[in-house]
């Protein structure tokens, strides 16, 4: 399963997109010579480590090519997802999961109380527990509890479908 419109959707409102070499740390543009405090990132949240292309001091990107990263970026993450969680999931539930893995990494986590839950068939845990998630250097995060309650949210909505 790939992630779809209502995930990318979700992705990009807190991803946000600079379309220069920024530092993750201050979300600033990044100039020679100039101290990084963070990640050197591009697009919507791209870095190196993620694949092509390399974050380099200078580069610059378009609207197009940001999206197409994403995009790019998210094929190991959807791959992750599948390889994952071994219960069926509808689209929400999987777009769900990769914002969280996208912005995380915990899905492969031998500790995550969110794949235990939901491998476990127990759904309504599972989406509860994305409200875990929600600190980063042992500090509570309100950007990340906002985030977490949008996954959740965007897991317990069903999937309705359409006739033409």
């Amino acid at each position: 399963m790939q992630t779809g419109p209502a995930g990318l959707a979700l992705i990009k409102s807190f991803e946000g997109c600079i379309l220069q070499t920024y530092d993750d740390y201050n979300d600033r543009i990044i100039v020679h010579a100039q101290l990084v405090r963070g990640t050197p990132t591009i697009g919507w949240g791209h870095t190196s480590a993620a694949g092509p292309p390399e974050v380099t001091i200078g580069l610059q990107i378009t609207q197009d090519q940001a999206d197409q990263i994403l995009i790019d970026d998210l094929a190991p993450v959807d791959a992750t997802v599948d390889r994952v969680i071994t219960v069926p999931l509808n689209q929400n539930q999987h777009d769900a999961l990769a914002s969280f893995h996208f912005n995380t990494g915990w899905l492969t986590h031998p500790n995550c109380s969110l794949v235990k839950a939901l491998n476990a068939g127990n759904y309504a845990l599972a989406a509860a527990d994305f409200s875990l998630y929600d600190e980063a250097s042992g500090k509570v995060l309100t950007g990340l509890q906002r985030r977490r309650a949008a996954e959740a949210a965007l897991f317990n909505t069903p999937v309705t479908e359409t006739t033409a």
